[in-house]
């Protein structure tokens, strides 16, 4: 079991506490680079950093979730 000072946590509330963090986590990803996404609109296709491929058009908001859920595993490997 986890020990947090003076409260024992059971499984169950350790995952909860793990979902809820990683949500936050994924939320504020996905805001960050929702405002990079807008940014780089203003750039030519060819030299905006996330950009897939040129047939492929996607919204600034699937931008982010794409760049968001790519990047947020790394910070689990500290």
């Amino acid at each position: 079991m986890l020990k947090t000072g003076e409260v024992n946590l059971g499984a169950q509330q350790v995952r909860q506490t793990d979902r809820r963090s990683y949500r936050f986590l994924l939320a504020m990803a996905v805001g960050c680079f929702f405002v990079v996404s807008v940014i780089t609109r203003l750039l030519p296709r060819a030299l905006r950093p996330f950009a897939v491929s040129a047939r492929k058009r996607e919204s600034c908001f699937e931008e982010a979730r794409r760049v968001a859920l790519a990047v947020i595993p790394y910070a689990f490997e500290w």
